[in-house]
């Protein structure tokens, strides 16, 4: 049987979703250590094993790859490296249920997968050939080794699966002739933007020059968060404490509790001032014909509130920047639920 699956290869993060449920690990990945003392193990995941065109490869991926202290990602880099990308892919399928311990069996996947806009034309030729060729066996935390083969490979526009993953009534204003929805994927290093146009309950189309990739991302957050504590410490925040900070707002250091709120909370608002203002400036008039904002993403339920908050003044009347604007379901799987669901309606 084929598995079908939606992957979505953020910057920050890599979500599937398969038949079998949904899985999310950092998209980061580093070399194993070996361990001195094997007691007070954490349990932290993940151990990946794999053979690639002959080639036997063992990393840590995700969770793992942060605590080894030696991790690395993709982030910033516009031409993610084929190596990670694919390692990234091929563990999340795994774990997602894909592949075939028999060796008759070729354990086929048919893929959605998304590209930010603006490097959609240039890599998704390429992606997809790579990926098709792919054959590789890989075992996960010692679980038994599978194998996976690329049987389809379709590329999406980054921040179209959020729309394909939500209900219409969440986002149509009932018995307008026309709705103009405005999709804003928030990713951490970058925001896709695509404005959708709605007619007389046709199936949407894209508005021409309404697309793009904006690169200003959410990690400019936690950048922002990171240098606080630099001038709060002197030292410089280390990839492996992020997360903790991130999610505390808070980290002890030095022997003292170092709070990050204040600059977690002021730098939402420059940052959620920053994506709307370079929204203004390319879609222009076309923002104010806006029906509603659908919003998806790692970022989405950080911004939420700058977002619905922000107003434009037009003489005496103010008006939301973003009018209507609405969270997806599960936002930030959204884009890799709406790609399997664009999965399973392909044919066979």
């Amino acid at each position: 049987m084929v598995t079908k699956l939606g992957i979505d290869i953020g910057y920050s993060a890599t979500k599937a979703v398969g038949i079998s449920g949904m899985v999310q690990l950092p998209s980061y990945e580093a070399e194993p250590v070996a361990s001195k003392v094997d007691d007070f193990k954490d349990g932290t995941k993940h151990v990946v094993r794999m053979t690639v065109s002959g080639r036997r490869v063992e990393k840590l991926v995700g969770d793992a790859a942060l605590r080894s202290g030696a991790a690395k990602g993709i982030m910033g880099q516009a031409e993610k490296p084929d190596s990670t990308h694919d390692l990234l892919l091929f563990t999340v399928a795994y774990l997602c249920g894909a592949g075939s311990e028999n060796p008759a069996d070729p354990g086929e996947v048919d893929v959605v997968l998304g590209l930010p806009i603006d490097y959609l034309k240039r890599q998704r030729a390429a992606l997809k050939e790579r990926l098709e060729k792919e054959s590789v066996w890989i075992s996960v935390d010692g679980g038994v080794e599978r194998h996976i083969i690329c049987r389809s490979v379709d590329v999406r526009p980054q921040g179209a699966g959020i729309m394909l993953a939500s209900d219409p009534s969440m986002y149509l204003v009932p018995d307008l002739p026309v709705n103009y929805v405005l999709v804003l994927d928030l990713g951490s290093f970058t925001i896709n933007y695509l404005l959708f146009e709605f007619r007389n309950g046709k199936k949407p189309c894209l508005v021409q020059g309404c697309v793009g990739t904006i690169e200003k991302g959410v990690s400019l957050v936690q950048q922002k968060m990171a240098e606080a504590y630099q001038e709060q410490t002197g030292l410089p925040l280390p990839a492996y404490m992020m997360a903790d900070a991130w999610r505390d707002k808070k980290v002890f250091a030095g022997g003292n509790l170092i709070d990050l709120s204040d600059a977690i909370q002021q730098a939402t608002k420059t940052v959620a001032s920053g994506i709307v203002n370079q929204l203004q400036s390319i879609l222009k008039e076309r923002l104010t014909y806006v029906t509603s904002t659908l919003v998806g993403g790692g970022g989405a339920l950080l911004m939420e509130d700058e977002l619905r908050d922000m107003v434009v003044q037009t003489n005496e009347h103010a008006r939301p920047v973003l009018p209507k604007l609405v969270i997806a379901k599960d936002p930030v799987y959204a884009n890799a639920i709406g790609f399997l669901n664009a999965c399973n309606q392909r044919q066979a």
